[in-house]
């Protein structure tokens, strides 16, 4: 399963940018990031990276706020509609999605659609009955 990186940071650019050193000294490869901004000078950034412990655990040692998370790493068709196409599957699988982002795979015309759903075990057990497959880390993480 993959994992996402959140850290609740201050609506600056130093900081995001603090985050991202702290990786590049860590040797972590940012894959795919999704920054939003929350309120009242605050915001949250995802991450998806190459080595989610090590970066959970640098991130923290540096006074960070962050949560590390188990998402659903997905393929779909790099091309027009390939994101409609999973999305019906999904929605016909009943899988319920609380955010989601996406990352492209190198020259593979693959891109990876990752989800955040209120419960792993029961939307990987539906998308197992609905032949919808999950992504291996080699995959999601571009190792």
């Amino acid at each position: 399963m993959a994992f996402e990186i959140s850290v609740f940071l201050k609506n600056k650019i130093t900081h995001f940018e603090e985050i991202t050193r702290t990786l590049k000294q860590g040797n972590i490869n940012i894959r795919s990031l999704m920054l939003s901004n929350i309120n009242h000078g605050w915001g949250m950034l995802n991450l998806l990276v190459d080595q989610p412990e090590n970066a959970y655990e640098l991130l923290t040692g540096a006074g960070n706020s962050v949560v590390m998370r188990e998402v659903i790493a997905l393929e779909m068709k790099d091309e027009a509609g390939g994101l409609d196409e999973l999305l019906i599957r999904l929605s016909r699988a009943g899988i319920h999605i609380d955010s989601a982002y996406s990352r492209l795979v190198g020259d593979k015309k693959t891109a990876v659609l990752l989800i955040e759903v209120p419960d792993v075990l029961e939307a990987t057990q539906q998308l197992t009955r609905n032949n919808i497959r999950i992504l291996d880390d080699a995959v999601v993480y571009g190792k």
